[in-house]
């Protein structure tokens, strides 16, 4: 991710991307 952002993974390639700062 960018702008200062993580990931959070969950199970089987399911991706959730949360970035901070940035909508």
């Amino acid at each position: 991710t960018d702008a200062g952002g993580w990931k959070v993974i969950f199970g089987k390639g399911t991706q959730l991307t949360i970035n901070s700062g940035s909508a």
